[in-house]
C-alpha cells in the first residue's frame, strides 16, 4: 500500500506541462502576486484610515499606526450614511422596476407571436449603437421641462429607461434558450400571461436577473455625472458619489473625543465605508456567476 502511494507521488512529479509541479508553483505564485497588487491600494487605505493626523503627517506610507483611531470610522459613517441611504434606495427602486419591465418585455418577444416582432425588437435595441453621452443634453432638458430637477424621480426614471435596452437584449437571449414545453404546459393548464410570468418565467430567469441587477446596481451607485447635474443645488439630498468630496472634508473636520480633529484618516475611512454596499452586491453577484445559477434556465 505504501509502495502504491510512493508510485502515485512519483507519477505526479513526472507530470509535464501545466500540470507539472514547477508550472503549478509558478502559476500559484503569479496569482498570489497579482492578488497582492490588486489589494495593495485597499491595504494602504485601510492602514491610513486607522492613523491619527499626526501619524499621517510624520510617518511613512507603510508605517503602522501608533494608536489605532477607530473614531475615524464613526465620523465617516455619520457623514456618509444619509447620502448612502439615498443612493441605495434610488438604486434598488431603479433596479427592481427595470428588471420587472425588461424581463416582461423579453418574455413577450420570446413567447408571443405577432407581426413585426423581430423588426420591433431590432428597433428597441437600436439605441445601443448611440453613445449615452449624446442623449445627455436632451435628457437633461426633458427633466427641466418636467419640473423634476432636484428630485429623486429625475434620476430614477432615466435609470429605469436607460437600462431597459441592454437588459431586454440579455433576457430575451436567455429566455429563447428555455424549453418551450414548460410554457406550453402552463398554458394548457390555464395559466395566464401574468401568472406564467411571475410563477414560471421569473424563477427560471432568476440567476441572470441577479447578475444583471447587481451589475446595474453597481453602475447606478458609482454614477457621478448625472446625479451631479440633477442635485447640483442641493447635494445633501442627492446620491453619494457627487457629494463624496464635500463629505470627506466634513469627516476630516469632525472633533473627536480627545478634542482633536479627525484629519485625513477620517477621509480614508469615508472612502472605505462608501464602498461597503458595492462589496456586498459583488459577493452576491459572484455567488450566482461562479455557481452557474445564472444558467439554470438554459436548455443544456
Amino acid at each position: 500500500m505504501r509502495e502504491n502511494s510512493f508510485a502515485a507521488v512519483r507519477h505526479k512529479m513526472r507530470k509535464r506541462g501545466i500540470n507539472g509541479v514547477v508550472a503549478q508553483s509558478v502559476l500559484i505564485f503569479y496569482l498570489a502576486l497579482m492578488l497582492f497588487f490588486t489589494l495593495l491600494p485597499v491595504i494602504i487605505t485601510v492602514i491610513l484610515s486607522l492613523k491619527t493626523e499626526q501619524d499621517i503627517s510624520t510617518g511613512s506610507l507603510w508605517s503602522l499606526p501608533s494608536r489605532i483611531q477607530w473614531e475615524n470610522y464613526s465620523s465617516a459613517i455619520i457623514e456618509a450614511l444619509p447620502n448612502m441611504g439615498i443612493t441605495i434606495f434610488i438604486a434598488l427602486v431603479s433596479v427592481v422596476a427595470m428588471t420587472l419591465l425588461s424581463a416582461f418585455s423579453a418574455y413577450i418577444f420570446v413567447r408571443k407571436r405577432f407581426p413585426g416582432r423581430n423588426l420591433l425588437f431590432y428597433l428597441v435595441i437600436l439605441p445601443m449603437l448611440v453613445p449615452g453621452v449624446v442623449s445627455l443634453t436632451p435628457q437633461y432638458l426633458n427633466i427641466v421641462q418636467m419640473n423634476l430637477l432636484g428630485s429623486w424621480f429625475a434620476v430614477i426614471l432615466p435609470y429605469i429607461a436607460g437600462n431597459q435596452i441592454a437588459s431586454i437584449f440579455l433576457f430575451r437571449t436567455f429566455m429563447a434558450q428555455q424549453p418551450a414545453d414548460i410554457y406550453e404546459a402552463a398554458e394548457i393548464d390555464g395559466s395566464g400571461d401574468v401568472r406564467t410570468y411571475f410563477s414560471l418565467c421569473l424563477p427560471m430567469t432568476f440567476g441572470i436577473i441577479m447578475v444583471q441587477g447587481v451589475s446595474i446596481f453597481s453602475a447606478i451607485y458609482n454614477d457621478y455625472l448625472w446625479p451631479l447635474m440633477i442635485f447640483m443645488n442641493n447635494p445633501e439630498h442627492g446620491t453619494l458619489m457627487p457629494a463624496l468630496k464635500d463629505l470627506a472634508v466634513k469627516a476630516s473636520e469632525a472633533i473627536l473625543s480627545d478634542g482633536t480633529m479627525a484629519g485625513r484618516g477620517a477621509t480614508y475611512a469615508l472612502y472605505l465605508v462608501s464602498g461597503i454596499p458595492l462589496v456586498i452586491t459583488t459577493v452576491i453577484g459572484l455567488k450566482f456567476f461562479i455557481d452557474g445559477e445564472f444558467a439554470s434556465g438554459l436548455k443544456l
